[in-house]
């Protein structure tokens, strides 16, 4: 409340539909992204230049691009020499794509963990897309790229609710407000205990409106946001203006979203005043 995991997989096809086969190739390439998470668990770069076809490419999220699997398998042995991280791999779909001749799968990646040098945390979130081919009844990848989250545009969606919210609030509108926090939210403000859950957020909500001023106005700024397009921290302005627009209260907030069903919901939030 404001208060006032790696690659794309291209498959050749000859003859048969693509939608025939879609479902028996989305389980094959589900066990693959499994087996590939596992050696590069197991920190093993001979197991995962076996998963690659000698000409493979990889492409990281500056573009930058390693060509063959030998190359690729010693990137990785670099890698395990320098880091002892996770990988985890949610693979979200595949579609067949006419440009690429291919299927495409898309996915999430997470990699977490320490340098062993210096102990310097890493945690690493993004998307992935992976281009393979069937060699010999086996899945390799031919191609892979590692995806950026374009920020700019969760941060529009995240600016949108916000004026949605700040409409909410105005109005007194307590329900539309609630639709924008998860279930298990926790809310924490100024000089009072945590709320945890909607139903202690809901009566925090309705306090605040008691407490307000009549013909005030609330406006909500996002001014920067961290994260990917699953979960963003949002740092935020809170501005009161009176009616005649003069500026009667600011405050400041960091906001935690996460997409869930495909909708934006405030997980955790906490915010303060400006003023003593």
């Amino acid at each position: 409340m404001k208060n006032i995991l790696f690659y794309t997989l291209m498959i050749c096809l000859a003859g048969s539909s693509a939608q025939a086969q879609s479902i028996n190739d989305e389980m094959e390439l589900q066990a693959f992204a499994r087996r590939f998470m596992a050696a590069y668990n197991a920190q093993d770069h001979v197991a995962l230049r076996k998963m690659y076809t000698d000409d493979a490419v990889r492409i990281d999220r500056q573009g930058n691009q390693i060509v063959g699997a030998e190359n690729i398998a010693k990137y990785y042995e670099e890698q395990f020499i320098k880091n002892n991280a996770t990988l985890l791999i949610r693979q979200t779909g595949i579609s067949w794509s006419d440009a690429q001749q291919a299927w495409v799968a898309k996915g999430d990646y997470e990699v977490y963990g320490r340098t062993y040098v210096y102990d310097i945390p890493i945690n690493i979130r993004g998307n992935y897309a992976n281009a393979m081919q069937l060699k010999d009844g086996v899945w390799k990848i031919a191609k892979s790229w590692v995806l950026q989250t374009d920020l700019e545009i969760v941060k529009a969606e995240i600016k949108a609710i916000e004026a949605t919210w700040a409409t909410a609030f105005n109005a007194k509108d307590v329900a539309t407000i609630m639709g924008f926090y998860a279930d298990d939210a926790i809310s924490m403000n100024d000089d009072q205990p945590m709320l945890v859950g909607k139903d202690a957020i809901r009566k925090g909500v309705e306090a605040e409106m008691a407490r307000r001023k009549d013909k005030t106005t609330v406006a909500f700024e996002t001014l920067d946001l961290y994260g990917d397009d699953k979960r963003v921290t949002e740092v935020g302005k809170t501005t009161l203006t009176d009616s005649t627009g003069k500026v009667i209260y600011t405050g400041k907030y960091l906001a935690v979203w996460e997409k869930r069903d495909g909708q934006w919901l405030t997980v955790r939030d906490i915010s303060n005043d400006d003023a003593k």
